[in-house]
This record gives structure tokens, C-alpha cells and sequence, in this order.
């Protein structure tokens, strides 16, 4: 198992990230959703919870299905069952700690990941934040993540370098912004990424561990960031509301998107085969 925290500095209030990391999800989730054909979000269950099996206190628990159908090559989508193009999210929020498990059925035990958040207003300071043990703190390898400066390129419209906030007045972000900048807090994320299969393990979780998260966290909190304008001042309930409506929406989405894959993969198989 690669064990990676990272740590993700923001210049918001930890009150503000509470609305803004909600926002940012179901934006993100109906932008994603139906960009290329069969790939997209499905959300399966987002509802207040009291008793849960992980240890988290009462919040929001959702459930998500990440249909990855479309970033895999045709000739292995023909001889790959349909549950191993998915991924399975299962998270349950109670901010400021966020528990979030990713399972996939056709791997079973091959596969797990999970990420421990908890958001602090600091920059970063705490050894522990996620009550590590001593031999997981041993395996642990941690590192500070930086919305404006970091290796992957941004896209354009959302570069914290550049943008800067027309409600709040904050932004352009300097690389040494945390420096003098008030408000700062830390996302505290610990990743536990295990892939257990001989010969490809390590390969595996390292990929896994730098591009489908280290580089996701970028990316996601760079748009959190630059969307400040559109979220700020929302009560929990508008929120709710977009939820509901986002729920909708990628589903309608998602369907179009599936009924378009089909028909793309038997045209092609068609054109192949004649």
C-alpha cells in the first residue's frame, strides 16, 4: 500500500470551503458528464446519514459511479466486462472531516482506495492531522500541493496566477502567496492507494497516486478557487438545490452519452469487420 498526504493550501475560510468544495463538485460532475461518449458521473444516493460503519460522525453521505468507458482503448473495451469501467464512490461528509472510499467490483480486493480529508485553518502545520499510526506514519510520504504554482499546466479561464476575485477581492496568487495572505487554511488529505497484483503493484500505485490524484486535487481546487465568484455567499441550501438539480441532469447526461458509445462502438466494429 503507497500512502501519500498531501497537503493543499487555499486562501479561504474554512467556512468557505465548506460551500465552495460542494459546488465545485456538482459543477465539476455536470461538466465532466457526457464531454466524451459513455463517460460521466452518476450519482446514486446523496441524503443525510446518522450511523455509519467508518467512524465518521453524522453528515451527508453520497454515493457515485464513475463510468471510465471512453478513456480506454476500443479493442480492449471489446473484451472487458462493463463493472470494470467503473469506479465506485462511496463518501461520507462531516465537515470539516470527509471520509471517501473508492471500490470497483469486478477487482474486488485487488483494488482499494481510500482519502481521509480534514480541513484546518492553518497553513499546513500539523504532523498528524488524520491520527495516523506509527507504522502507517512510517509509510506516509507527504507533500504540500501550491494552486499557483504547481507542474501541471493550468487551463486557461482558471489559473490562480492570473484570477482574481471581483466579490472578495483576492487573487492574483503569487507562488509564495500563504506567505502573507489572510485568510490561508490546509486540506489535510491522506491517500491509501493498494493495488494488489504481483508484478504491477508498485507501477500501479504510483500512477495512480500522482495522476488520477495528486494532480485531480490541482486541478479541482484551482477551479474551486477561480469559481470563488459564483459560489461565494450561497447558503447550504442553494447548494441543495444545484445537488438535486445535478443529480437530474447528469443522468439525462449520462444516458445520451451511453446511447452515443453504443452506437460509436458498432459503427466502428462494423467498419472493422466487413
Amino acid at each position: 500500500m503507497l500512502i501519500k498526504e498531501y497537503r493543499l493550501l487555499m486562501p479561504l475560510r474554512v467556512e468557505e470551503y465548506f460551500i465552495a468544495q460542494l459546488y465545485m463538485v456538482a459543477k465539476a460532475s455536470t461538466e465532466e458528464t457526457g464531454k466524451k461518449a459513455g463517460e460521466g458521473i452518476e450519482i446514486v444516493k446523496n441524503e443525510p446519514y446518522e450511523e455509519n460503519d467508518q467512524g465518521m460522525p453524522p453528515g451527508q453521505y453520497t454515493e457515485k459511479i464513475f463510468h471510465l468507458k471512453s478513456r480506454l482503448p476500443k479493442f480492449v473495451r471489446m473484451f472487458l466486462p462493463e463493472e470494470a469501467m467503473k469506479i465506485y464512490e462511496y463518501s461520507w461528509n462531516a465537515y470539516p472531516r470527509c471520509k471517501t472510499v473508492y471500490r470497483n467490483p469486478w477487482l474486488g480486493d485487488i483494488f482499494s482506495l481510500v482519502v481521509d480529508s480534514l480541513h484546518v485553518q492553518d497553513k499546513g502545520t500539523m504532523e498528524n492531522a488524520l491520527g495516523l499510526t506509527e507504522a502507517e506514519l512510517n509509510k506516509r510520504k507527504v507533500e504540500f500541493l501550491n494552486i499557483a504554482s504547481d507542474e501541471v499546466k493550468a487551463v486557461k479561464g482558471e489559473d490562480p496566477s492570473k484570477f482574481r476575485s471581483e466579490k472578495t477581492g483576492r487573487g492574483p496568487l503569487a507562488p509564495d502567496w500563504y506567505e502573507h495572505s489572510d485568510p490561508v487554511m490546509c486540506c489535510y488529505k491522506v491517500c491509501k492507494l493498494q493495488f494488489k497484483k504481483w508484478g504491477l503493484q508498485t507501477k500501479v500505485e504510483q500512477w495512480g497516486q500522482y495522476y488520477g490524484l495528486r494532480n485531480t486535487f490541482v486541478k479541482y481546487h484551482r477551479k474551486l478557487f477561480c469559481w470563488i465568484d459564483e459560489w461565494y455567499g450561497l447558503t447550504v441550501e442553494d447548494i441543495r438545490r444545484m445537488e438535486d438539480e445535478t443529480q437530474k441532469l447528469t443522468r439525462e447526461k449520462l444516458e445520451k452519452s451511453k446511447m452515443m458509445a453504443s452506437s460509436n462502438d458498432s459503427e466502428s466494429f462494423d467498419e472493422e469487420y466487413e
